[in-house]
């Protein structure tokens, strides 16, 4: 039989247990160490049997990038009671490039428009800008200087182009009829001095400045060139140049050589100093337009052939005496459009050589092209004098209505009667003429040639005709030593003094600028 030990409970009075737990109080803690796994800080440990660690270890696979991913979206439901309207009303707008930018667009162009229509309606448009010619006799029009080359102390080279360009969409009909630049008339226009109000008359050339690339450095000039229409920029918007002389006196000239490029200056015109004469050749014949390269101009074909088959004699052969800017007119004349088919002696007088160096390079060229013949005359050395004028030769074309301006002397009676005649003559030697045409000369055949400079190296190898018609263009002493002065007082030609006086030249055939 087995016992087993009981253990009877003790009772312990409130006294007792006061002094056991004052004598717990005395004993070292110490005594009771607890070994911690983690620091005091620590998150609580974590169960292991739930795998929680597990999925909290860091992933050690090396990463691999995709490369296409797949984009998931969520949409958020719609309401238990939302019908189709209301989706359409709440669905998002997509905001797209034209969306964001075709507003901002519309908004600028409506602000430019509503600007140009409150300048063209409330503000006054200056004064010229909508006129339909380029140049008018009757108004001052502004232009503005683009070039101005020096070519020494006292002569320019004077680039300008219209400030205007409105002009020009009547240039796109009939642009042959409504070109400044004719070869068949020489004009002028009138510059403005706006400070005391006068104006002097200057020739235009058909001449601009090429820029380049070279030119804002300073390295090189700018090339000079002629007008011409090859690129349909009718006539190259109008740009023209002067050659000018400053005076010391002259206010004009110092007014127009003070300007700086990009300033402004007033004109008028065109004014018609002088036409040649008609001649029937022309409606059967034109003569190529000079070029900056002699080599592209074309060769006047089958002109002998027109001459023989309508019978019609040669272009009077032209003197023209020119001293310093003087040489404009005949300048204007040979580089414009329609060109003068006669030949032209230039003779050319000045103080010093030097003074057309920009310019000669058209006057060598044209000599090639066996258009002219160029003369020199300078004051240090072969002055101009008797021996340099020509004897005048009879014109080989009349028309009869200066055939009638001749006959000053008959009755009334007798120039109705050769009024009558010129009028019925025309279409008599039309008809003979047609009928009298020989098979022969029409099947006859001509040289032909690749260009004009070869077809120059021909004709000069021609003696030429001496002239029957002459030009006088300089300063008011020149004109008077050659042809005599001009009646200023009522802008008449005055008679023909001089050295021309002395060959027997008169007014039918002189013509003083």
């Amino acid at each position: 039989m087995i016992f087993a030990k009981y253990q009877v409970p003790r009772y312990y009075s409130s006294k007792d247990k006061s002094k056991e737990m004052a004598l717990k109080d005395s004993n070292d803690v110490s005594e009771f160490k607890i070994k911690s796994k983690t620091s005091s800080s620590a998150p609580a440990p974590i169960d292991s049997s739930l795998g929680v660690e597990k999925l909290m270890k860091k992933d050690k696979r090396p990463y691999i990038p995709k490369l296409k991913h797949e984009r998931l979206t969520f949409d958020y439901p719609g309401l238990p009671n939302e019908d189709d309207f209301i989706k359409q009303v709440n669905k998002p707008k997509k905001i797209t490039r034209w969306s964001r930018y075709v507003p901002k667009i519309l908004s600028v162009i409506a602000v430019i428009w509503g600007g140009y229509t409150i300048k063209v309606w409330y503000f006054s448009s200056e004064k010229g800008s909508d006129s339909k010619d380029m140049l008018s006799p009757n108004a001052f029009h502004p232009f503005i200087i683009t070039h101005k080359q020096e070519i020494d102390k006292d002569h320019y080279l004077i680039e300008i182009h219209p400030k205007y360009n409105h002009w020009q969409y009547s240039y796109y009909n009939d642009y042959a009829k409504k070109s400044i630049w004719n070869g068949d008339k020489i004009w002028s226009v009138e510059v403005k001095q706006p400070e005391i109000m006068v104006v002097r008359s200057y020739t235009p050339l058909p001449l601009y400045f090429m820029k380049s690339e070279y030119t804002r450095s300073g390295e090189r000039e700018p090339l000079l060139k002629v007008v011409n229409n090859d690129a349909e920029d009718y006539d190259k918007l109008g740009v023209m140049s002067f050659y000018i002389k400053k005076y010391d006196d002259g206010e004009v000239s110092k007014y127009i050589v003070n300007k700086k490029v990009g300033d402004e200056i007033e004109m008028r015109g065109p004014y018609t100093d002088y036409k040649f004469p008609y001649h029937p050749l022309k409606q059967f014949h034109e003569r190529p337009i000079f070029r900056d390269l002699p080599s592209t101009i074309e060769p006047e074909h089958l002109i002998e052939k027109v001459k023989k088959v309508n019978k019609l004699p040669d272009f009077d052969n032209v003197n023209f005496y020119g001293a310093g800017t003087g040489i404009a007119p005949i300048l204007q004349v040979l580089l414009s459009r329609n060109p003068y088919r006669g030949f032209v002696n230039v003779h050319y007088s000045a103080k010093k050589e030097g003074e057309l160096k920009p310019l000669e390079r058209f006057l060598f060229f044209l000599e090639k092209l066996d258009r002219i013949k160029l003369h020199s005359h300078y004051d240090t050395h072969t002055p101009l004098s008797s021996k340099d004028i020509s004897k005048a030769e009879p014109s080989n074309y009349i028309s009869d209505l200066r055939l009638e301006e001749k006959a000053s002397n008959l009755t009334s009676e007798e120039a109705l009667k050769l009024r009558m005649s010129v009028l019925e003559g025309d279409s008599k030697k039309d008809a003979d003429s047609k009928e009298d045409e020989d098979s022969d000369l029409i099947n006859e055949r001509y040289p032909r040639f690749e260009n004009a400079i070869q077809q120059a190296v021909v004709t000069s190898q021609t003696p030429k005709k001496p002239a029957s018609l002459t030009l006088v263009c300089g300063p008011d002493g020149f004109v008077d030593y050659l042809a005599g002065p001009k009646d200023r007082a009522h802008d008449q030609q005055g008679p023909v003094l001089g050295l021309l006086k002395d060959k027997n030249w008169d007014n039918t055939n002189v013509f003083k600028f």
